[in-house]
């Protein structure tokens, strides 16, 4: 079947360039929004927000301001090219998604003293952080294809009233952000009753020679399901506390703890290096969120590079757990 008997027009040089151009357009615009409480909008502007406490983990990661992070740019022949880059401490981890007087008002508790995995409200603020990015992470991405569906369809490459890929996406990625508001409201409840310990942990502490990454992100697990019906989730926070000890934090609402603790076994229950290994995997498959120390990615070969990067890229959207590889190791 032609496309011209579905009601539509062939790509033209001009519509290519066009639609090219758009999408360029799209992806250097930054949704922003305070979400700190969608049932009563914030009228505040948003903030460049930080998801990893800037003046206590950052510092001990940066050299000379900056961290290295996986990064991602459009080129016009190869599409989405990701790759590592050295970024400012001050736009690494960050996200528009928290005014001013939210950020400071919520986590003050947190970026004030030096993270205690034994104190309940640091813990649940960890891990609400990460919910919270998360949430603007699929109001962005929802609206970026939003956008561009439009564009096509304004460019007569897709129908107006009809299905199509591009309109299935959209509206694919608009449910995804719904599903994760809901999930974001039950943590806002246990954050208004202060109820942090409602919220159940499972602690890492890591020793090492020198700090090396932190991270902080919202994952789906995947293999199980809660009581409900609904996927499970868990949240990941890797803050590094002084020069020789990192935390991780595995965080879960009560129906997702059980389900997900027995996916996470081989993070949880292995000890010493493997433990490492095992937590390296699971960040770089389900984690988009972190940074690297620039002293110890200078001391990566080549090829743990490309194999990182390449792993990293794999598993955005299909995961892969399965696969070993010792230079996949991030500690």
């Amino acid at each position: 079947m032609s496309v011209t008997s579905l009601g539509l027009h062939p790509m033209s040089d001009a519509n290519r360039k066009k639609l090219l151009n758009q999408l360029f357009k799209i992806d250097s615009c930054q949704y922003s929004k305070c979400l700190a409480d969608p049932g009563t909008p914030c009228p505040l502007p948003a903030i460049r927000a930080h998801s990893v406490q800037n003046a206590r983990s950052l510092d001990l990661l940066a050299r000379d301001g900056h961290v290295v992070a996986l990064t991602r740019r459009l080129d016009a022949t190869k599409g989405p090219v990701i790759e590592f880059s050295e970024v400012g401490r001050n736009l690494a981890t960050t996200f528009a998604g928290l005014c001013a007087q939210h950020d400071q008002t919520i986590f003050a508790p947190l970026d004030r003293l030096a993270f205690d995995p034994t104190n309940q409200e640091h813990l649940f603020l960890a891990g609400y952080r990460a919910v919270i990015r998360e949430f603007y992470a699929t109001c962005a991405a929802a609206s970026k294809v939003q956008t561009a569906y439009l564009g096509r369809v304004a460019a007569g490459l897709d129908p107006r009233d009809a299905p199509s890929p591009a309109g299935i996406a959209a509206t694919e990625h608009m449910v995804k952000a719904y599903e994760t508001y809901l999930y974001k409201g039950e943590w806002d409840e246990v954050y208004a009753a202060r109820d942090f310990g409602r919220v159940q942990n499972d602690e890492i502490e890591l020793n090492f020679a020198q700090p090396t990454i932190a991270a902080s992100a919202l994952f789906t697990v995947h293999g199980v399901e809660r009581a409900d019906g609904d996927m499970v989730r868990a949240a990941l926070t890797v803050l590094p506390t002084s020069r020789v000890q990192t935390v991780a934090v595995f965080s879960y609402l009560p129906p997702d703890a059980s389900p997900a603790r027995t996916v996470l076994q081989p993070v949880l229950t292995s000890t010493g290096d493997r433990q490492k290994y095992e937590l390296s995997r699971r960040i770089l498959n389900s984690c988009e969120n972190f940074v690297i120390a620039p002293a110890y990615f200078d001391t990566w070969t080549d090829r743990k590079k490309r194999v990182v990067r390449e792993y990293f890229t794999r598993t955005i959207l299909v995961e892969e757990m399965g696969y070993e590889d010792l230079d996949l190791g991030l500690f």
